[in-house]
């Protein structure tokens, strides 16, 4: 006797990676300092201060190792 379909133990494996991903949020989000620092670095990446992660593999020389 199956309580569940597939369907079903789909819809609950995705809704529970949401309130995974919820409860995280919310937990970031009480982190005033964690804010405030998420804030600076997209100011940053707006004013075009940020490279591409790609670039500075490359730099470091670490391409195939990250």
């Amino acid at each position: 006797m199956t309580l569940l379909t597939n369907e079903e133990k789909e819809l609950l494996a995705r809704a529970a990676g949401l309130m995974d991903e919820l409860l995280e949020t919310l937990e970031v989000m009480q982190d005033n300092e964690l804010v405030k620092d998420l804030r600076a670095a997209l100011r940053e990446v707006e004013e075009g201060k940020a490279r591409p992660l790609d670039d500075l593999i490359r730099e470091l020389g670490l391409e195939g190792k990250v």
